[in-house]
């Protein structure tokens, strides 16, 4: 079954403004954005295309330059930067209004948005054009009735699994995450990390729990109104954000990480499970294009992927998925219109879908995930088809650290987690007083 689009979700006005968003509002006018204020139909034109996804530098090059022969008047340079050196940069830029025309908001859409520094997309493409992507990427980019934002590459998570070392085991990707709590004693015991995850940085912890809150209420609205934190009776400290805390809890104590889980950066959780040294290994979409470059070659016939556990057998395997990559334009662009035209050729169908299957990246439109060439992404793509893809992308103040702190000091066993998600409340309420 196809997931059903949404209808806009409303944004409270007095969600906080993320320092990006802040730091952009605040700065004094300087240059503006493009060459001059054509739309691409009289003067010349020059559109700057910001952004750090260098997978798809070749095809961006080609794009603008096939869009520059249909329309000699308008030239779009990309730039790119390590992700890394990114936000900074769009930050000092922000600060001084020399963003480019369309660039990659990172999590400050929804403050950019409220400060009115983007463009609401849902009016300059059109609802009947972001009708055609996964809800769950659009829905990362609404403030109030409009949305700033239009999703690129798309990502979800899913369990890798070593299927010659779950055979040995008499082993099979676990349904539940009881499944995967009582497998792990037999996995600890052959030697091996029963589920290797990226701990340092900490955040893909907070993607790990995340979707469980979705499981347990059935509801992919839940985590929105958590992260927004102005809804009527939502809170971090509510029993269904404790019941997800305690699922973490229970696969800790059931040795389910590796020791050091807290120490494993992604290399090494990536190369635990490719080495056969992990039965199983927690990860997203961006993980199989690596694989063919870094996993032994032998390997590549020895994984499977399957669906994030689900809290009870036969329940609904929500698995995080949003965009990481997205569009944003400028409302300080002399050049919208033509920014805008240049988005809507970017995703032309076939256009978007031979720059996924070649960058072996997930598609945030539902047409094109019909299209997908590869086999591990078609798979973990499927799963969008069949509506199962929940929030993980924090964008309120203070949230995505609060979160991710909560769910270290349950793995680190310094609080439970009723003490955890009272931590999570309080240090959201906060950070959004400062």
């Amino acid at each position: 079954m196809h997931e059903t689009p949404a209808a806009p979700r409303t944004r409270l006005t007095r969600r906080s403004v993320l320092a990006l968003g802040a730091a952009a509002g605040a700065a004094p006018a300087l240059a503006a954005c493009g060459s001059n204020d054509s739309a691409g139909g009289g003067g010349d034109v020059t559109l700057g295309l910001w952004t750090w996804a260098s997978e798809f530098e070749d095809a961006f090059a080609a794009a603008a330059d096939e869009y520059h022969q249909l329309h000699p008047n308008v030239t779009v340079k990309p730039r790119y930067w390590s992700f890394a050196n990114y936000a900074p940069s769009l930050q000092a830029a922000l600060a001084a209004k020399e963003e480019g025309d369309i660039f990659m908001p990172l999590v400050s859409t929804l403050a950019l948005a409220q400060a009115e520094r983007t463009v609401d997309l849902r009016k300059a493409l059109g609802a009947d054009f972001l009708e055609g992507f996964f809800p769950s990427t659009n829905e990362e980019n609404v403030y109030q009735d409009g949305q700033y934002a239009v999703g690129w590459a798309a990502q979800t998570f899913g369990l890798f699994h070593n299927t010659t070392i779950m055979a040995q085991l008499g082993l099979t990707p676990p349904e539940t995450w009881d499944d995967l709590a009582a497998m792990a004693p037999q996995i600890n015991a052959a030697g091996l990390v029963p589920m290797s995850i990226q701990g340092n940085p900490s955040n893909q912890l907070s993607d790990f729990m995340l979707p469980i809150i979705t499981q347990i209420t059935d509801d992919p609205q839940v985590v929105l109104d958590l992260d927004t934190h102005e809804e009527k009776g939502v809170s971090w400290d509510s029993e269904p954000v404790v019941q997800a805390l305690t699922i973490v809890k229970q696969l800790t104590d059931a040795g389910v990480f590796s020791s050091g889980v807290l120490a494993t950066d992604s290399d090494t959780a990536n190369s635990t499970f490719t080495s056969g040294k992990a039965a199983m290994l927690f990860t997203g979409s961006f993980f199989p294009p690596s694989l063919q470059t870094t996993a032994p070659p032998e390997f590549l016939t020895q994984y499977g992927i399957a669906k994030t556990p689900t809290v009870q057998p036969g329940g609904k395997h929500w698995c995080a998925n949003q965009a990481g990559y997205t569009w944003a334009v400028s409302s300080g662009s002399k050049n919208q219109d033509a920014a805008v035209d240049f988005l809507k050729y970017l995703y032309d169908p076939q256009r978007y879908l031979k720059m996924m299957n070649d960058t072996f990246s997930m598609p945030s439109t539902k047409a094109a995930a019909d299209g997908v060439t590869s086999s591990d992404i078609k798979t973990m793509t499927s799963w969008l088809l069949d509506g199962e893809g929940a929030p993980h992308i924090m964008f309120g103040k203070g949230t995505l650290d609060s979160v991710t702190n909560g769910v270290v000091s349950v793995i680190n066993g310094s609080a439970t987690p009723a003490q955890a998600a009272k931590a999570i409340e309080a240090a959201v309420v906060q950070a959004r007083k400062i």
